[in-house]
């Protein structure tokens, strides 16, 4: 078939113009603020692909989508998510700005299901509600080992003396309340964590985190938790949530997309911090430093990956099918045995010499964005590495490392490697963060970087036991708090001598 030199000017203009083909007309709109063109707003199909921007005029074309009932919407930096239904050729959305002002008066949503809330989270959201409530964010501030480090006591509530903020540094309360119970008010700026009741009981929730709408990072590691992020809350009993996908609709509320929630600095100011001078929480600067942030990696990725089940966020309830890897996990995992074991390796390498068996042990952590262990200071890894006759019966050390006495009664002098960030007196005795004197002792995994030791056993050690254990605490001051699950068996395993 040979076109006219006429037509093909017009079906080339109407491709270019229209960004579809004949017979697949696709659909054309304006969007404005009101009265105003607003030029650059992001068009999309809801829950789709298929996206394109606004002109200088305000205008868009968007090419013919998967053609399921659907809506359109529209988005632009500093305006609320709009919507309109997709039938029809020309559309007009209209984009609300956002506030200029957090309202300090503003009411927390409470996350829990409740049918006599409708506006709860878990009402809508249900499968969400589900992995974020078995999360260490949920239980941020009624973790018990966290209360009883707050006010001395141990796993049962009876008072055990030695560590304890509220009674050896008070003014501590309001640093920790900014992360553990970021909605938390106290007129008397006292912080017990023992008076914190309703939505604040629910620590790290919903609605504190989808109401950040900005993460500075001027004066990181200075200011902690909601002191060091931006919030903004609507007035007049209006709702406002800020999250990672820039066609979220309902009606009766406004969404704004930020792709902060997709960026690790958006997780920073809880989980990098310097407190009476200690660097206790440095998570953020280990990842800034680390090989996958070079790789583009971000702390999203590995600790609110997409289950692969979740597809609508809420069913039943305003929701629509999505593709489920665009919808982000929220069980926010951290020190599981399947994650510890998944980014640690432990290889034992044994050799006989002259002098009896010489073991090469290298520890390393690979895909991980920070190093290990992370996150509260007082995490500590142990490799235990026994050398055994055909017997079973242990044999000493020969020549190689030991653990020190912070390893724990029954560990300490065993041969052996910690990996840790001790405090400690001028005794040598553990100290808690906020009675620290002097820097700590860093001998935590680098990302990607091995750590080798060398031990050597009599000439009858007829094999070798290694043992790498995951500790959430110091073990005796996990024994003196009567702390359940306190250890992680990441790895146990023998090697033939």
């Amino acid at each position: 078939m040979r076109l006219t030199h006429g037509y093909a000017l017009l079906l080339f203009v109407g491709i270019v113009a229209g960004g579809y083909l004949l017979g697949s007309p696709g659909i054309s709109g304006e969007v404005t603020d009101g009265a105003t063109p607003v030029a650059g707003a992001r068009i999309r199909y809801q829950g789709e692909r298929t996206a394109t921007v606004t002109d200088h005029h305000g205008r868009f074309r968007l090419p013919a989508g998967s053609g399921r009932p659907r809506r359109v919407t529209a988005w632009k930096q500093g305006y609320s998510i709009a919507a309109t239904s997709a039938n029809g050729r020309d559309l007009h959305l209209s984009l609300t700005p956002l506030p200029t002002v957090d309202s300090d008066a503003y009411a927390w949503v409470d996350p829990a299901p409740n049918s006599a809330q409708p506006n709860n989270c878990g009402n809508c959201h249900g499968e969400i509600y589900r992995e974020w409530a078995g999360s260490a964010h949920a239980n941020s501030a009624t973790n018990r080992r966290f209360l009883n480090l707050f006010a001395g006591t141990d796993w049962h509530g009876r008072r055990v003396g030695g560590w304890s903020l509220w009674d050896q540094k008070r003014e501590g309360a309001g640093v920790c309340a900014a992360c553990h119970a970021p909605t938390f008010r106290d007129p008397a700026f006292t912080y017990d964590f023992r008076a914190v009741k309703g939505v604040a009981r629910r620590g790290v929730h919903c609605d504190y985190c989808h109401k950040v709408a900005d993460a500075p990072t001027d004066r990181l590691g200075l200011r902690f938790g909601r002191d060091g992020l931006t919030l903004l809350r609507p007035a007049d009993g209006q709702q406002l949530f800020f999250g990672p996908l820039d066609d979220a609709h309902r009606e009766g509320e406004s969404f704004a997309y930020s792709p902060l929630y997709k960026e690790s600095r958006y997780c920073a100011s809880c989980h990098e911090g310097v407190v009476f001078g200690v660097h206790v929480y440095g998570t953020y600067s280990e990842w800034l430093d680390s090989p996958a942030r070079r790789q583009g990696r971000q702390c999203q990725d590995c600790h609110m990956t997409p289950t692969g089940r979740l597809t609508n966020v809420a069913p039943a309830k305003g929701g629509i099918e999505r593709d489920p890897r665009t919808l982000a996990g929220h069980r926010f995992p951290g020190g599981q045995r399947d994650r510890l074991r998944r980014c640690l390796k432990v290889t034992a390498v044994p050799e006989r010499t002259a002098i009896g068996l010489r073991v090469a042990v290298e520890v390393r952590a690979d895909n991980v964005g920070h190093r290990v262990p992370t996150g509260f200071i007082d995490r500590n890894l142990v490799l235990v590495v026994m050398g055994l006759d055909r017997d079973g019966r242990t044999l000493p050390l020969r020549d190689g490392p030991r653990l020190p006495a912070s390893a724990g009664r029954g560990f300490a002098g065993l041969p052996g490697r910690l990996y840790a960030k001790e405090l400690t007196d001028g005794d040598g005795r553990l100290r808690p963060f906020w009675l620290a004197e002097g820097e700590p002792q860093d001998t935590r995994l680098f990302p990607g970087r091995p750590e080798r030791s060398v031990f050597v056993f009599p000439p009858e050690t007829a094999r070798v036991r290694v043992r790498l254990l995951y500790r959430r605490f110091w073990q005796d001051v996990a024994d003196e708090r009567a702390w359940p699950d306190n250890e992680v068996v990441v790895m146990d395993t023998v090697v033939a001598g």
